[in-house]
């Protein structure tokens, strides 16, 4: 694509084969110049007031992506723009990659949805849970009675694929996807390069190294603070690898991926059409998901799509409608993109109707209806909660902040030993993997502006401090090793 189709300005791809306006009639008018145009303008507005440094978007017609752009910055410190080249994390929509998966295996009839999951993993001690709870988001309570949605639940899904094919999900990612699709900009895992010992010899070395490149081209995490302070976590990503989340990708990339789904080149149409399926619960009662896919109508209209959301630092949005044959990618390097949309409702049943870019992106197609006043009000919401909860840091004495300094290990904590630092009016906090600024709200008590994490210490007359962490409702106690 980057060789002779498209022409790249300013971050916008205007594909040749179909130009940035044909995405809206055959022919170029001055009416679908200026509908582009307020989108782009809408979608950077937007962007701009949920804070979020980085964006790519694209719109995929026809099987092609007929306009791409990258919106701020992938990386605010050193002023690297957001391009549609960009990598981002996708977090949940590794999932549809899942589900694909497994409708192939059950096209080929190696697999039947009724399968018990206990096949699989001894975690499940009787045949209640079959397969398709799993991928529907219902295995939780009584198996088919209601939607849950569970990435970890999700997960039982790895080992069904894995012993299926004799692979590891991973591999299958690369070889399924990847490869035959040209997604050439994609990651399967964001911690592959380090882990290269274990994947040179299913993956190879030009893999790896292609891998390498194209993680220099990774957008740095950020997320939204308090009253729309913009900060750069050091929160550390999980190191799952499975079906639940993982996969890197870029706008570009993702719309070939799509495109393969409507040609119907991964598994065939009436396959696809039953994985677009709301699935029925056991009382006959419709759900928000099919298989591996959120499904909801608008006024008639059917939109299929899923979200990605690391909670912090990256977040995701694919969503397709059938009838216009057109989808929209979302992309962004904050939590903003997707999370301002559960704020007015329980997370994860919510209808894609409530984020803002999806209602600018349907208003183009006459399907917004009354979504622009849900939107904005999750948004306004949103906005709110997090001035709400945001922390107002004060000082406090240095010599305070130097007794503190110290190496405690937790003992209920996974490598638990942690080391606290004075850092001017802060403290550092670091750990296995973690590495974060504690700001004071007391001269006893800490918090994070991109952990779920509070310090507390206690001291004792004459003794050291002491320190525990609270996360939620749990409290860790530590032992002060120096």
């Amino acid at each position: 694509m980057r060789k002779n189709c498209a022409l790249v300005v300013n971050g916008l791809i205007l594909i040749v084969l179909a130009t940035a306006f044909g995405v809206f009639s055959q022919s170029v008018s001055s009416d679908d110049a200026k509908r582009l145009q307020r989108f782009e303008k809408r979608v950077d507005d937007l962007r701009q007031r949920l804070r979020i440094p980085g964006m790519s978007v694209g719109i995929v017609k026809d099987q092609k992506l007929v306009w791409a752009k990258g919106f701020g910055y992938a990386d605010v410190e050193n002023k690297i723009p957001a391009t549609p080249d960009t990598l981002f994390h996708l977090a949940s929509i590794t999932k549809t990659f899942a589900s694909l998966l497994i409708m192939q295996l059950v096209e080929q009839g190696t697999l039947d949805l009724n399968e018990p999951v206990s096949h699989y993993s001894s975690d499940f001690k009787d045949d209640s849970v079959k397969i398709k709870h799993l991928i529907t988001h219902t295995s939780a309570g009584t198996p088919g009675e209601s939607f849950q949605y569970s990435g970890k639940r999700y997960g039982y899904l790895t080992a069904v694929i894995e012993k299926k094919t004799g692979k590891k999900f991973t591999e299958m990612v690369v070889k399924t996807f990847f490869e035959p699709l040209g997604m050439t900009e994609s990651v399967p895992y964001h911690k592959i390069v380090d882990e290269s010992d274990k994947w040179m010899g299913s993956l190879g070395k030009e893999r790896l190294d292609r891998y390498k490149e194209n993680l220099t081209r990774f957008a740095q995490p950020y997320t939204y603070y308090g009253s729309g302070e913009t900060v750069h976590t050091t929160y550390p990503y999980p190191e799952y690898n499975g079906v639940s989340a993982g996969i890197l990708s870029t706008v570009v990339d993702l719309a070939k991926y799509d495109a393969a789904i409507d040609r119907h080149v991964l598994i065939k149409k009436q396959t696809q059409e039953k994985a677009w399926t709301p699935f029925i619960a056991n009382s006959g009662k419709q759900l928000p998901y099919g298989l591996g896919w959120f499904v909801m109508d608008q006024h008639g209209h059917k939109l299929v799509w899923h979200t990605g959301d690391w909670g912090s630092g990256f977040s995701a949005l694919l969503l397709k409608i059938p009838e216009k044959n057109v989808s929209l990618i979302l992309l962004a390097n904050s939590e903003a993109l997707i999370e301002h949309q559960y704020s007015v409702g329980e997370v994860m049943v919510d209808d894609a109707v409530r984020n803002v870019f999806v209602c600018s992106f349907l208003d183009l197609w006459g399907l917004a209806y009354d979504c622009d006043r849900t939107s904005n009000t999750a948004m306004t919401t949103f906005i709110e909660q997090r001035r709400i909860s945001g922390r107002t840091a004060i000082r406090v004495d240095p010599k305070i902040l130097e007794s503190y300094a110290g190496k405690y290990q937790f003992e209920k904590l996974k490598n638990g030993i942690f080391t606290v630092t004075r850092a001017g009016d802060k403290l550092d906090f670091a750990g296995p993997g973690t590495k974060t600024e504690m700001f004071a709200d007391s001269a006893t008590t800490f918090f994070s502006k991109i952990m779920p994490w509070r310090l507390i210490f206690t001291k004792a007359e004459g003794q050291p401090a002491q320190l525990s962490i609270v996360v939620g409702d749990q409290t860790y106690y530590s032992t002060r090793l120096e």
